[in-house]
């Protein structure tokens, strides 16, 4: 499991120069544009230093979850979808039924096998910033059913993705990361409540 923190942090690392690159331009374009509608040359903005790195952090771990997720076998679009249209005929490395992933690899590995633990526990672990960094940054999104709604959008879009791709389907894998939203909101909740000011992160 070490191997693969490693490797999710190093994705991380190679993408925050791009990221501040990308974020500096778009502020800049930003300034222009108003300062165009003011007439002068730039205007200059005023932003939230503290939503800066909580954003930054969280484009960049998003980057590297979606580097590390959508890794798979890759072909000309059109070979894509047949691929994905005779998986689904075929049910091939598909799995429909709940909780048969885990069972199995709790019968083969136990509670300390390390492939349980990348495969469930980190399946669980992966998606907490997700559903945590959508309630720290977009004060929207702060209600029970667009958590739910969150949580449950990005495991599915990625399953669906990996159907393509000749990675595994998998409705456990769906639930863990479904969780693993989910349990992000309530750890925003429940640190809310402990360090109110980190609120001050949110649009």
């Amino acid at each position: 499991m070490t191997d693969y923190i490693i490797d999710l942090i190093r994705i991380m690392i190679t993408g925050i120069p791009l990221y501040i690159l990308a974020r500096a331009l778009l502020l800049w374009r930003r300034s222009r544009r108003l300062g165009a509608r003011r007439g002068v040359k730039k205007v200059k903005l005023e932003y939230n230093k503290l939503r800066e790195i909580c954003l930054g952090l969280f484009v960049v771990f998003m980057m590297a979850l979606m580097t590390f997720v959508l890794q798979g076998d890759y072909m000309a679009p059109e070979k894509m979808l047949a691929f994905g249209r005779n998986r689904l005929i075929t049910r091939e490395g598909i799995n429909l039924i709940p909780l048969r992933t885990i069972r199995n690899y709790y019968r083969v590995f136990g509670l300390r096998g390390d492939l349980f633990g990348i495969n469930i526990v980190g399946n669980v672990l992966m998606f907490v910033p997700w559903g945590y960094g959508l309630l720290l940054l977009w004060k929207r999104n702060r209600n029970l059913l667009r958590c739910l709604y969150f949580s449950a959008m990005l495991p599915i879009c990625i399953e669906f993705f990996q159907l393509f791709i000749n990675r595994q389907v998998d409705i456990d894998d769906f639930i863990l990361n479904f969780l693993g939203g989910l349990l992000g909101g309530m750890l925003f909740w429940g640190l809310g409540r402990l360090f109110p000011n980190a609120k001050d992160a949110a649009l």
